[in-house]
């Protein structure tokens, strides 16, 4: 069992461990052969002993997560990538991550999504169109800021440019924005829909 606290800062903070499901997906329009990654944990800023030098198992601005990847031919590069793939953070492959082909990952792995039923890449969690990328895991969310982390695309070599965020994301739980980032800032337990290079965002319930 764990607890949940409503503090005086005005949103929802989780106590102890829990794993729980956690969904982001960002809007971004790729290329045949292109592969999105995501990054994230929280700012070293934002807690003390956060540095690259710090070993992921050591490091409080990482968090553990699951992945969940469906077995199907369209996702067998994430799928590999997935495997060893146990924080959400800020570097590239982590020492025992799984490759794809001789590629190493550049990241958390995300799958390509539509919201077309007629197609093998349909996941139910995208109702907005094509060429969103999921990253659909089992999170930590002791390991979070008050409930909150920070995330953002990595493609072809390249970061995201600096997000500004939405001061208050729309959706079921969405709340006004927990503290400054230039990245996208999600809550764990949650939906959250971002889109590539801009500070728009939804974050809602799962159904």
């Amino acid at each position: 069992m764990y607890s949940l606290l409503i503090l005086t800062c005005g949103f929802l903070c989780v106590t102890g461990s829990p794993n729980l499901r956690t969904a982001i997906l960002i809007e971004k329009r790729t290329e045949f052969g292109q592969n999105l990654f995501f990054r994230g944990g929280l700012d070293y800023s934002r807690k003390e002993g956060c540095d690259s030098a710090t070993s992921l198992e050591s490091n409080p601005c990482v968090i553990p997560i699951q992945h969940n990847i469906s077995s199907i031919d369209a996702y067998k590069a994430a799928k590999a990538w997935s495997e060893g793939d146990n924080y959400l953070d800020w570097s590239g492959a982590e020492p025992e991550q799984g490759d794809w082909t001789n590629i190493p990952a550049s990241g958390s792995p995300a799958i390509w999504t539509t919201n077309d039923p007629s197609k093998e890449t349909f996941n139910i969690l995208n109702t907005y169109g094509d060429h969103y990328w999921l990253l659909d895991v089992e999170m930590d969310c002791g390991k979070t800021l008050n409930g909150f982390f920070e995330v953002k695309g990595f493609l072809d070599g390249q970061w995201e440019n600096d997000i500004k965020q939405a001061r208050k994301c729309s959706g079921t739980e969405a709340v006004r924005r927990p503290f400054e980032s230039k990245n996208h800032i999600a809550k764990c337990g949650a939906k959250n829909v971002f889109h590539f290079n801009d500070g728009a965002c939804e974050i809602s319930k799962f159904d």
